[in-house]
């Protein structure tokens, strides 16, 4: 964590300019889209408010046209009753008779229940049979009020009587009229209402309440709109249940999410990025306290030698043979890390060239296990023959494949019990070449097996045992075999060992 200002600091410009061309655009654009969704719902509430007062405006108009046209198609086709006015007399021509304006009758009530007007009950449109006691009774005076209300200018031409459940109707510069019963004036403002509405993302509902009362089914984010000539008749709009989602009236809802998703995606990489580079951080710096490690105890070693045989305190040939057998391990040592570290930057770069030539695979295991035979382990080591009895070649780097398997035996030794063997098999294995590395050491976790090829990286139980490594060799033994059209593989069970193999492209002939 000591590390990550400075990791910061180094990519301060990336960050500026994800910063600048990423999250800033991304949040104005949230901003003028949230302003531009709101607008625009707004703009569109009122569009559709005007929409349905102009849908109102024609039911009105195609009432008219209905109500106070002659035609058969028309609403006195349909009529209860017609009625004319002959000077001081009202004519109902169906019934053949008149009444005479001296004949001001009293409105009869009306209820709801089924009565007859022979017990003074009262009576609607719907329970009374029209004959003449009915029309003088209910809708003469009725008919009475209309022209009254008409000479006064309060209506024009048509009144509805709520309790009589019918309209009262006058052909316009004419003395004749009718009554419409409530039935078929809500059946024909339904059938037109959906005409006019069928292409609209609402719909309208037709009702008759009192003056300036609301209509029951207003309920909240409904619209009523009032006829302006009829002041009985409201319209009540309501949006239409949509179970589809329309791209274009949502565009600006999926460029926010679309800016959202992107600026969370470039934090998410910019995370990630970041959190690399700390990984990659660690792990150099794990390198570097590696290979200063690995430097500093043979040179530690040799040091302390050289000054012994320096002071001249040591004279005995025995002891002389030792510390100089020492110093040439030790040198040797050094010699072998430096060049792999060499190898590792040329090969890193592009730069490592291979001499590829035709070896034997027992050649090359008889020469990398011979290295170590100088060494405290070479008791341990066991080389097998597998495959066929004749010979295998392969078309390869001889000094690059020795260094290959120097590697994996250094590897084996430094991570299997003391006193274990550790055995280097060659041969073929269903037609391929092979070189094989075998040990009975501590295993690989499964989660790790891949990563322990990746440059600087070491598993966890090898640096729990405090065994030291540069986390260099399995990643320049991966690079090797690559180019040389092979692969290394690996086999293991933690806490059992492992055999790791290098497997080559195919064999040469004899």
């Amino acid at each position: 964590m000591r590390e990550f200002p400075d990791i910061l600091r180094r990519n301060r410009t990336f960050i500026i300019l994800f910063a600048v061309m990423v999250i800033m655009p991304s949040l104005l654009l949230g901003l003028l889209s949230l302003r531009a969704i709101r607008s625009e719902s707004v703009q569109r509430q009122f569009k559709q408010k005007q929409r349905q007062r102009q849908i109102a405006g024609l039911l009105e108009t195609d009432l008219k046209g209905w109500l106070f046209s002659p035609k058969l198609n028309g609403a006195v086709s349909q009529s209860l009753l017609r009625f004319t006015i002959d000077d001081s007399h009202i004519v109902f021509p169906d019934f053949r008779f008149a009444i005479p304006p001296e004949r001001n009758a009293t409105q009869v009530p009306f209820a709801s229940s089924k009565r007859t007007l022979r017990n003074k009950e009262p009576l609607n449109e719907v329970d009374a049979s029209l004959d003449a006691r009915t029309i003088e009774n209910l809708y003469y005076p009725r008919i009475q009020a209309f022209l009254r209300d008409r000479d006064l200018g309060i209506n024009s031409s048509a009144q509805y009587f709520l309790r009589l459940k019918a309209m009262v109707v006058q052909f316009p510069g004419t003395h004749n009229g009718y009554v419409l019963g409530s039935s078929q004036l809500m059946e024909y403002a339904k059938r037109r209402l959906d005409d006019l509405t069928a292409s609209e993302d609402f719909y309208g509902v037709f009702l008759i309440t009192s003056p300036g009362g609301l209509a029951e089914s207003a309920l909240s984010g409904a619209e009523v709109v009032t006829l302006n000539d009829f002041a009985f008749f409201r319209v009540v709009f309501t949006s239409k249940e949509s179970g589809g989602f329309s791209f274009q009236k949502n565009i600006l809802l999926y460029s926010i999410t679309l800016m959202t998703l992107v600026m969370i995606l470039g934090v998410v990489f910019m995370y990630r990025a970041i959190s690399h580079e700390m990984a990659a951080s660690q792990l150099k710096a794990d390198f570097v306290s590696a290979v200063s490690h690995e430097f500093r105890t043979p040179l530690s070693s040799i040091l302390v030698l050289v000054e012994r045989l320096d002071s001249g305190r040591v004279s005995e040939g025995d002891m002389l043979r030792r510390y100089h057998h020492t110093l040439r391990q030790e040198t040797r040592r050094l010699g072998v890390l430096i060049e792999k570290l060499l190898d590792f930057a040329q090969i890193q770069e592009g730069k490592r060239k291979f001499s590829f030539e035709r070896v034997n695979l027992a050649e090359i295991s008889a020469e990398a296990v011979g290295l170590f035979r100088e060494s405290d382990q070479a008791e341990r080591l066991e080389e097998i023959h597998f495959g066929p009895a004749t010979p295998t070649y392969v078309l390869a780097d001889r000094t690059a494949i020795v260094q290959c398997m120097q590697n994996l035996i250094e590897n084996a030794l430094k991570y299997s019990p003391s006193g274990s063997p550790v055995r280097v098999r060659f041969g073929r294995r269903n037609g391929t070449p092979f070189i094989e590395v075998l040990d009975q050491g501590i295993g690989i976790p499964r989660r790790e097996q891949k990563k322990i090829f990746e440059k600087f990286y070491r598993a966890q139980n090898a640096r729990g045992l405090n065994v030291q490594g540069t986390g260099i060799g399995l990643a320049l033994v991966k690079r090797i075999m690559e180019a040389h059209g092979g692969s290394i593989a690996v086999q293991t069970t933690l806490g059992m060992g492992s055999s790791f193999s290098l497997l080559f492209k195919k064999p040469l002939e004899e």
